[in-house]
């Protein structure tokens, strides 16, 4: 069961979007949350420390929302002062630095930390991860390799609050979740409702053939998709080969119908009632 935890947030400027200061309640690692245009400022908040850091800006390729870039360093400033001059990371746009504020991490640890987060990277597929290789882990002892992956579980804690979502697979559904059933021409899918979005089953298909009306914004997904392997012409129509959470559920049912669609409505459980009528009456439940 997951358990509530606390996570303070302090804008040092003042201005929501400059240099941000994560802290977790019974931690002792930071975060230091920064555009690239505030790399300046943000060496004053300790990223002249041992650390990894998460390079983040768009795909330029599009397959995917956002690419990244998994580095460490012993001093992740100066690290970071380097990349500005990589051409390789023109991308970049937004950055993650955690480091240890009691300055507990060491080398060992900070080389694990990165070659654990580029695995999950890869093996989360929500982002291109720009590392041209997976670095291997170093060899630990067992009290090295615990404080290097505690440090690591409280930094996954935290990406997600960050709107970070690079290195998670979305969570297996519940059979407590109420499932919604979605029909159409050469498209038929099931899925459920979540806090971050809305997940679609693997093996749900989709129409090929795109509707004249359907916004290019959510061309661009289906392109995406199919790019990536996960949405795979099979018998005149794509199939899913794997479950995918869109951020909304017209969303998806924009990616299967291929045309515009009210997802609240286009979503039914078994007995035929749409997600919007569900979602009204838990609004009037609770009031």
């Amino acid at each position: 069961m997951s358990l509530p935890y606390v996570i303070r947030i302090l804008v040092t400027s003042g201005h929501p979007d400059g240099v941000r200061v994560v802290e977790k309640s019974n931690w002792t690692g930071r975060g230091v949350v920064f555009a690239r245009t505030d790399l300046p400022s943000a060496a004053a908040e300790g990223t002249d420390s041992p650390g990894v850091y998460v390079l983040i800006g768009d795909d330029p390729d599009e397959t995917f929302d956002k690419q990244v870039y998994i580095g460490q360093g012993e001093d992740v400033a100066k690290r970071l002062k380097a990349h500005q001059q990589d051409d390789s990371k023109d991308f970049w746009t937004d950055t993650a630095v955690f480091v240890s504020a009691s300055a507990s991490l060491n080398r060992a640890h900070i080389l694990h930390l990165e070659s654990r987060l580029v695995e999950l990277a890869h093996d989360a597929r929500r982002a291109r991860v720009a590392n041209g290789n997976r670095p291997t882990r170093p060899s630990l002892t067992a009290s090295d390799e615990a404080e290097a992956e505690g440090f690591l579980s409280e930094m996954l804690a935290i990406f997600p609050v960050l709107g970070v979502d690079a290195f998670v697979r979305p969570t297996p559904t519940t059979s407590a979740e109420r499932r919604y059933d979605l029909k159409g021409p050469d498209a038929e899918g099931q899925g459920v409702e979540r806090s971050d979005g809305f997940l679609v089953f693997a093996g749900a298909t989709a129409r090929i053939e795109e509707a004249p009306s359907l916004s290019p914004s959510f061309g661009r997904i289906r392109s995406r998709l199919a790019a990536s392997g996960t949405l795979v012409e099979e018998g005149g129509r794509y199939q899913l080969k794997e479950d995918v959470l869109f951020k909304s559920p017209s969303t998806a049912a924009m990616v299967l119908l291929g045309r515009n669609a009210n997802g609240r409505v286009e979503w039914k459980d078994a007995d035929g009632v749409t997600l919007k009528e569900h979602q009204t009456q838990a609004a009037e439940a609770v009031s």
